[in-house]
């Protein structure tokens, strides 16, 4: 519970942060950061197919390291930008996702999740540790 709160309380600060910008550019920057948004969630579709059809042992924390290494380097390249306002779109619907369907794991696969009807239980750097902790207070 405490996960999802934190996921959900997360993502609607990041949408606070994000949704300013969109206020503030045209409507050709609006399609701009939403276009890095889409293109991440079409990575991370692609991402969601290759790890549930081949590679469905890959250790949690080394494909956890792997989904969220592209997200990370589209802020970091893209930060102050388009990109990154993108970026943290995708991630904040993600992470509110991941909150009300009760994923745990990484978010950035919530979404693709979501459409696939599948989770590919991915380790998050930052949740899983609060995902254990639940687990082992709930059963």
């Amino acid at each position: 519970m405490i996960g999802r709160i934190l996921r959900l309380s997360l993502g609607i600060f990041f949408v606070s942060e994000v949704w300013p910008v969109y206020q503030s550019v045209t409507l050709e920057g609006i399609l701009i950061r939403a276009s890095w948004a889409v293109a991440l969630l079409l990575f991370y579709i692609i991402v969601q197919m290759v790890i549930v059809n081949f590679f469905s042992g890959i250790n949690h924390v080394v494909g956890a390291i792997l989904a969220f290494a592209p997200f990370l380097a589209v802020f970091i390249l893209g930060y102050g930008g388009p990109a990154a306002t993108g970026a943290l779109s995708f991630l904040s619907v993600s992470l509110i996702v991941s909150a009300l369907r009760s994923d745990s794991g990484c978010e950035v696969m919530s979404v693709p999740g979501l459409i696939f009807g599948k989770h590919t239980h991915l380790a998050c750097i930052l949740f899983s540790p609060v995902d254990w902790i639940e687990g082992v207070f709930t059963k």
